[in-house]
């Protein structure tokens, strides 16, 4: 069965964030005793790859699942490729499309998504990405067995046309660093990849949606489930990244780049970077002030690794900046 609906009947049917936990027994159904899983695919001006991305949803193998697919005002034909994808599954009543009225971006997405399922892990994919037949399989298992908040897996990376790029997010041979540490210190770790991530929904419910400035999610999700149960990195490739020309990514995006254009995307990696490092702090100092008995070992551990990496990021930002300055490149002032 298809749903239409738009973002302020979600909000008058689901209520505002922070998204409430569901008692267990709603979550667990067709007599499997598996916990429901939610999955959220959010698609904007991605008619081209949009097929793909829904076919590999609709062949997963894990079961009870509700998939929500969001189209973000589109203005290619993406919304028509989805319906007429799933016109053709009618006795998929696990699935509602959802299709915004006006823009909202990937975080009013991510909001309306979460209102609109119930399960206590949700995946969100996007759009131009393919999931592999078992990676909501494979993400339950590890989030039940290993009683974790967060959970990333590889990931394959193929072109525009669905070719592999012969490259992974990490080495599957190489084991991979998925501690806390890491993440304070140098600012990203195994587990800081968000195109395939899962993770707990009584994260926003504890902790509630981090501030609009820090961007992505995939550095601060991660901290807070440390701060929770942890995190787990999959090693095996369990989707399909697509590199292609409107990534939003900064790492992909300094690859592309070359001369100022790669120092204006490190640079902007500097200060993102920073702003999570301060960020971070802030929240921990907070959270040792409420709950002293819980966290000041944890802080004592971590607040010294963040200070690491403010000064390191504060070098690299100053290095880049006068390397700009010198190259005739202006910075536009960013907005407070």
């Amino acid at each position: 069965m298809l749903h239409a609906a738009d973002s302020a009947s979600l909000t008058a049917a689901f209520g505002q964030p922070p998204y409430g936990i569901q008692p267990l027994e709603t979550l667990l159904s067709n007599g499997t005793g598996q916990p429901l899983i939610s999955v959220i695919v959010a698609c904007y001006n991605h008619e081209r790859f949009i097929a793909e991305a829904v076919d590999g949803v609709l062949a997963q193998t894990y079961r009870p699942i509700e998939i929500v697919i969001i189209d973000d005002c589109s203005t290619d034909r993406t919304a028509d490729v989805i319906q007429k994808k799933l016109a053709g599954h009618p006795d998929r009543s696990d699935i509602r499309f959802i299709r915004n009225p006006k823009n909202m971006t990937v975080r009013g997405v991510r909001d309306i998504g979460f209102s609109a399922t119930k399960g206590d892990f949700v995946m969100i994919g996007c759009g131009d990405d393919v999931w592999l037949p078992n990676m909501v399989a494979e993400f339950a298992r590890v989030w039940i067995e290993e009683k974790v908040s967060w959970v990333v897996a590889n990931a394959i990376y193929i072109d525009d046309n669905s070719q592999p790029l012969n490259r992974t997010f990490r080495d599957p041979a190489v084991p991979a660093d998925e501690s806390f540490e890491t993440l304070a210190r140098d600012g990203a770790n195994a587990c800081c990849f968000g195109p395939a991530a899962g993770m707990e929904r009584e994260l926003l419910v504890t902790f509630g949606r981090p501030p609009a400035y820090l961007g992505a999610i995939d550095i601060i999700m991660p901290f807070y489930a440390y701060l929770e149960k942890g995190a787990r990195f999959i090693p095996t490739p369990l989707l399909k990244y697509r590199v292609h020309s409107e990534n939003t990514s900064l790492s992909l995006a300094a690859e592309r780049s070359t001369g100022a254009g790669r120092l204006m995307v490190q640079e902007r990696s500097f200060v993102s970077h920073l702003a999570h490092a301060f960020f971070m702090q802030a929240e921990l100092e907070r959270l040792v002030e409420q709950s002293p008995e819980r966290y000041s070992d944890l802080a004592k551990r971590i607040l010294p690794l963040l200070t690491v990496q403010q000064v390191e990021m504060a070098r690299k930002l100053v290095r880049t900046r006068n390397e700009l300055h010198e190259l005739g490149v202006r910075l536009e002032p960013r907005p407070a």
